[in-house]
């Protein structure tokens, strides 16, 4: 499983928390977890369905009227563990710890 940050923008002139609701709607149609953070959204899940989460939050926000949308997308995809959004804050509190 990959784990993701998300940030998008939309050239509206009258904010963007319109177009990140569009986004979360878009990850709960299509399962993937995540949590919205004041910066960016976190997500977990495969590459695949994260790729095509991406194309339909532009296709959603420019439908909503932005001329331009901007995201991005950063994925850490490992397939060597499993990971999660919690383990990887946990390994740094462990490491913190030690």
């Amino acid at each position: 499983m990959a784990t993701a940050s998300l940030t998008i923008s939309a050239d509206t002139g009258k904010g963007i928390r319109e177009y990140v609701a569009v986004a979360l709607d878009v990850l709960d149609e299509l399962g993937i977890h995540y949590q919205l953070t004041p910066m960016a959204t976190n997500l977990e899940g495969d590459v695949e369905t994260i790729a095509k989460a991406l194309a339909e939050i532009h296709r959603r926000c420019h439908q909503r009227g932005a001329a331009r949308v901007g995201s991005l997308l950063k994925i850490d995809d490992r397939v060597d563990v499993e990971q999660t959004l919690a383990s990887k804050v946990q390994h740094v509190k462990d490491f913190r710890s030690a």
